[in-house]
């Protein structure tokens, strides 16, 4: 009986989220480009891969699992281009999809305070789905989506935004889905529009005084027309150790949904890192505070990242970026002396 109420719940919740690549557009934390399109291949002087794999609900049978695979690389001075792949599984649900994404960078002011910039970003992606429902039990025939075979179809969407930095201040904001549903699996009668979602977002960079402990609060949210908000506060955190190659960084997170009246607690996240030279490694643990992530558990999330300097066959954990005070010291901080120079 368990299974059953399992495998209802993951196709209710699939079905009620289609068209919403959330389980992308939450892993803005570790690299923006994956929510706002204006921050694509913004990593001046090298390439970036970065891979992600999340699994939830261990011990139940077809969890949630999604894989994702990254690659970002700067096309000119100011031009940027960022790349991904994906494969999700919820259920009987199954999503395979690729986005591509080109990102422009204005300079706007630069004088002794330090830049202005304005980025812009559009990214357009494909994606094929597939629900199988040859594997439905528990008399749920009833039920007018429910055929008992397998449907598929091809969708795609485009997605913009932009994003204001000055010196450590950054703000930006995103729209993702910003064209009609047009994958036929999801065009039935009985299957909600598909919203615009409007992300916002906004962080700052500052050093720990006579501490080597770099710190970035970042405050997300998101909003569409359905009763579907949500706000996370984060705290990136990155230490530099006396070897050059090598630093660690951590991330915490609390996560909470706007939709009722005084909102509900969705989960709180912790995650631990290293860097060593061109490699990124970190696991994230989510301990979710809803009463059916309580009954089947939390999830945890891999992330691993490398960087290539363009030029040189291996990177190390700066790309001769010294003078770029808006690089992102989470997935590639500098080398030791560089973070009194930035955050003076």
């Amino acid at each position: 009986m368990r299974m059953i109420l399992t495998i209802l719940l993951l196709f209710l919740l699939s079905v009620s989220m289609s068209g919403q690549r959330y389980y992308i557009t939450n892993r803005y934390v570790y690299d923006m480009f994956l929510m706002n399109p204006g921050n694509a291949g913004d990593i001046n002087s090298s390439n970036q891969i970065s891979a992600y794999f999340q699994k939830q609900w261990f011990g139940v049978d077809l969890a949630p699992t999604t894989q994702i695979l990254t690659y970002q690389t700067p096309l000119k001075t100011n031009l940027g281009s960022g790349t991904y792949i994906y494969n999700d599984r919820n259920g009987y649900n199954k999503k395979i999809g690729f986005q591509q994404s080109i990102s422009v960078k204005v300079l706007l002011r630069d004088n002794m305070r330090g830049p202005i910039t304005l980025s812009f970003g559009l990214s357009a992606y494909i994606e094929q789905a597939l629900i199988d429902q040859s594997g439905f039990t528990g008399g749920v025939g009833g039920d007018p989506i429910i055929n008992g075979g397998v449907e598929s179809g091809l969708g795609f969407n485009a997605n913009s935004g932009l994003i204001l930095r000055v010196n450590k201040y950054e703000l930006g904001a995103a729209f993702t889905n910003m064209l009609p549903q047009s994958n036929p699996l999801y065009e039935n009668v009985w299957e909600p529009d598909l919203p615009v979602d409007i992300h916002l977002h906004s962080s700052y960079k500052f050093k720990i005084p006579n501490r080597d402990l770099f710190l970035e609060p970042l405050i997300y949210y998101r909003r569409n027309s359905l009763p579907n908000s949500r706000m996370d506060v984060n705290v990136k955190m990155t230490m530099p150790t006396p070897d050059p190659d090598l630093a660690f960084w951590g991330l915490l997170s609390y996560r909470r949904t706007m939709d009722m009246q005084f909102g509900k607690d969705l989960g709180v996240a912790s995650t631990a890192g290293i860097l060593y030279k061109s490699l990124s490694l970190g696991v994230e643990y989510q301990h979710g505070l809803t009463s059916a992530q309580k009954q089947f558990g939390s999830s945890f999330l891999l992330v691993a990242g490398f960087n290539i300097c363009n030029g040189k066959s291996i990177a190390r954990i700066k790309c001769n970026k010294e003078n770029d005070p808006l690089e992102q010291i989470i997935i590639t901080p500098p080398k030791k002396g560089i973070f009194q120079k930035i955050f003076k």
